[in-house]
């Protein structure tokens, strides 16, 4: 992607998993609807353990005002990825 380096992780679990150990990751993409630890959740935890990593959260629902602010970025689906790379971008040079 545009010369990153992605991990995919199957779950918010996972994700902040990979992130209680070694280098942090640029920028966080994830889906609000996931099974187990949803992306909102996964948000959260986060932002609790790692406030200077940024989130994009994907969703096709409407989040509250709250939930939408949390996050870093929010891109709806269906996916714009001029969009989506857009705020990969601009929050990895942060």
């Amino acid at each position: 992607m545009a010369g990153h380096l992605v991990e995919v992780r199957a779950s918010g679990a996972e994700a902040i998993e990979r992130l209680s150990g070694g280098e942090l990751p640029d920028v966080v993409l994830a889906d609000v609807m996931m099974p187990g630890m949803d992306g909102m959740e996964t948000l959260q935890r986060i932002k609790a353990d790692h406030p200077r990593v940024p989130v994009i959260l994907v969703t096709a629902q409407q989040l509250t005002r709250e939930e939408h602010s949390a996050a870093d970025a929010l891109v709806s689906k269906p996916i714009d990825f001029g969009e989506l790379f857009a705020e990969i971008e601009r929050l990895a040079a942060s």
